[in-house]
């Protein structure tokens, strides 16, 4: 899958799981969290800075990355390529 990110540009690929992973290597100062805390954040801050509400929700990471993928998606967040 390759994704384009609305805020910057910037394209990713690979699984869902790896543009998540690839997502909390570029978040500044998220390198403490574990993916699944990352991911929280992450809609945590779309729904305060940007007021997105999306549902993320899932038992495993690969299944809450894609979670996040396709909230994103929905949201206007990134763009499938």
């Amino acid at each position: 899958m390759r994704i384009r990110m609305m805020a910057d540009g910037r394209v990713l690929e690979g699984t869902a799981k790896q543009i998540a992973e690839a997502m909390h290597a570029l978040a500044f100062g998220q390198e403490n969290r574990t993916l699944p805390e990352y991911i929280d954040w992450a809609v945590d801050q779309a729904r305060r800075m940007n007021e997105i509400d999306m549902q993320v929700e899932r038992d495993t990471d690969d299944e809450k990355a894609k979670s996040l993928v396709r909230a994103m998606l929905e949201a206007g967040l990134a763009e499938k390529l």
